[in-house]
């Protein structure tokens, strides 16, 4: 009885919990970037207008898109060796590796960011060490440049490009692969053959996953993006600095939508790849 109970009574636990932690804030988010003042005012879509208007936010939008597009990219293709390698091989130390390879998705972004600024900051360590050695300060101030962003992005999201193509290659069957073996497929013909068209419905929502995440990372480009700007920063910038709450409230609704677009179509192609298949 407990349990029946327990079962009818999560249903709408579980509404009222996304209602309340999900809907209403999106709501409010919504609403907030529709408003003329911080206190109200008239209905209008100026906030929207403002940000493809105003060089600097249209910028800061356009930097937030490509970054996070080569980066998703990026770290689905470095990715696949690793998550291959994990999968497929034993080797000394593999639980150890795993283990340090997932420890910067613990990290918070200002974490990583001050990572990032201690080893290629103005005065950082591998400037030092490259000046001890060749008596010149390579890569000094990387950290603030566009180098030092996608650096930081990399060590956040290829952990999480690498647990996610794991994951999706374990569930591939072995036997198909074993018989393209046996019909005297090479290992590179295998692998485009037999195992990529199984793997890219994984390939696909891992890059929406990391691109989505790329997209509305603050922490790294708050300590990093000294000469770079992107649209995190612009909100956070129009909170602060400039009392803008509805343009703040636009520019979020603008980051959540592209979000959800990319989000939407990686499942749409998805569902067509394992449909066609």
């Amino acid at each position: 009885m407990l349990k029946r109970f327990a079962a009818i009574a999560s249903g709408p636990l579980l509404l009222a919990v996304l209602v309340v932690l999900l809907v209403w804030p999106l709501i409010c988010l919504v609403s907030g970037s529709l408003h003329e003042g911080n206190s109200g005012g008239a209905w209008t879509l100026d906030n929207y207008t403002a940000i493809f208007q105003t060089r600097s936010s249209r910028v800061a939008l356009f930097h937030s898109i490509w970054i996070s597009l080569g980066v998703a990219a990026a770290a689905v293709v470095i990715c696949l060796g690793p998550a291959w390698l994990f999968v497929r091989h034993d080797f000394p130390g593999k639980r150890i590796a795993r283990a340090v390879l997932t420890l910067p998705m613990s990290f918070s972004g200002i974490l990583i960011g001050f990572l990032c600024v201690i080893m290629l900051g103005r005065i950082g360590v591998v400037p030092r060490l490259m000046e001890w050695l060749t008596g010149t300060d390579y890569f000094s101030g990387t950290a603030y440049q566009l180098g030092g962003i996608l650096i930081a992005y990399f060590y956040f999201e290829i952990p999480r490009a690498t647990l996610s193509l794991e994951s999706a290659l374990r569930k591939l069957d072995p036997r198909l692969e074993l018989a393209a073996c046996s019909l005297g497929a090479g290992a590179w013909q295998r692998f485009t053959l037999v195992v990529l068209p199984q793997l890219w419905p994984a390939l696909l929502a891992t890059f929406a996953l990391t691109f989505c995440v790329s997209l509305g990372s603050f922490g790294v480009v708050l300590i990093v993006a000294k000469r770079f700007s992107l649209l995190p920063l612009e909100v956070f910038e129009q909170i602060i600095a400039f009392n803008r709450y509805p343009l703040a409230a636009a520019m979020s609704v603008v980051l959540l939508a592209i979000a959800l677009c990319a989000s939407l179509t990686a499942r749409w192609a998805t569902h067509r790849l394992t449909h066609v298949r």
